[in-house]
């Protein structure tokens, strides 16, 4: 029986990728095909097709390029099973994660959604526990660690400003999630906001003015007013900045407070 062969464009339209690719494995010791030696071009086999079906399969398993050489050429049997059962766990636990950014993916949609359709309205309703993170530049601070953390994962936060009687300096900026993604994320140093009725309102800053207290004194009058009583401590949660048809720019917060 006559073994068939294959050459260097049969390989790239039978795989879809570029010459460059099939010599990268080359040199990485992935494939060796044999040379003909009447004309110099490669000739490539039923084991060097074998070869670059398990390359691409431990790839999409996530393997770099040497795992993937070591796993092809050096593993043993029980090697392979035990690193497979460890990618297994990596993609559960990215099937999570991005479950969870789905999930946090609609429920920003309802605030832009809110901001869109409710702009300046008071509106009362109840909010589960969130979670703050305080920003610092001192690494000394406990915080520290906790705000790295939240900017590297910041797909599950947004800016907050935390207004208050007594703190009126930059150490009111922070970042803010809901409890349960922090919790996910281990992120341990901050402080609870807890389940609670708030009122709230979207609030539409136009220009580049820096967001300060100043922007949400319309909304603690107006709810002073409206409750007859005192809030102590206003949140200011950036839903979106973006730039208009007519080039303005403009920064859209939720501002709330505790009712309870």
């Amino acid at each position: 029986m006559i073994e068939t062969k294959y050459s260097t464009k049969e390989i790239c339209q039978i795989f879809n990728f570029g010459r460059e690719t099939l010599r990268h494995y080359e040199r990485q010791g992935l494939l060796n095909p044999k040379i003909n030696p009447d004309n110099g071009y490669r000739e490539y086999s039923y084991w060097d097709i074998c070869s670059i079906i398990d390359i691409l399969k431990y790839r999409s398993f996530g393997f770099s390029l040497s795992d993937t050489k070591d796993v092809i050429f050096d593993f043993s049997y029980p090697k392979i099973i035990k690193r497979l059962e460890e990618h297994s766990e990596y993609f559960e636990d990215q099937i999570t994660k991005y479950q969870m950014l789905l999930q946090k993916a609609s429920k920003d949609l309802s605030y832009l959604r809110q901001a869109k359709d409710h702009m300046f309205e008071l509106r009362e309703s109840v909010i589960g526990d969130f979670f703050l993170v305080p920003y610092t530049t001192n690494p000394s601070d406990e915080y520290f660690s906790s705000m790295q953390k939240a900017f590297q994962n910041s797909q599950f936060f947004a800016t907050t400003l935390t207004i208050n009687e007594t703190n009126h300096d930059l150490d009111c900026y922070g970042l803010i999630t809901e409890r349960e993604y922090a919790n996910y994320l281990k992120i341990e140093k901050g402080f609870i906001i807890k389940k609670s009725a708030v009122v709230s309102q979207m609030i539409d800053i136009v220009g580049r003015t820096p967001a300060d207290e100043t922007i949400v004194k319309g909304f603690k009058e107006t709810i002073s007013g409206k409750y007859s009583r005192s809030f102590d401590t206003i949140y200011a949660v950036l839903v979106s900045r973006f730039y208009d048809d007519e080039k303005r720019y403009h920064q859209y917060f939720m501002a709330f407070a505790q009712l309870e």
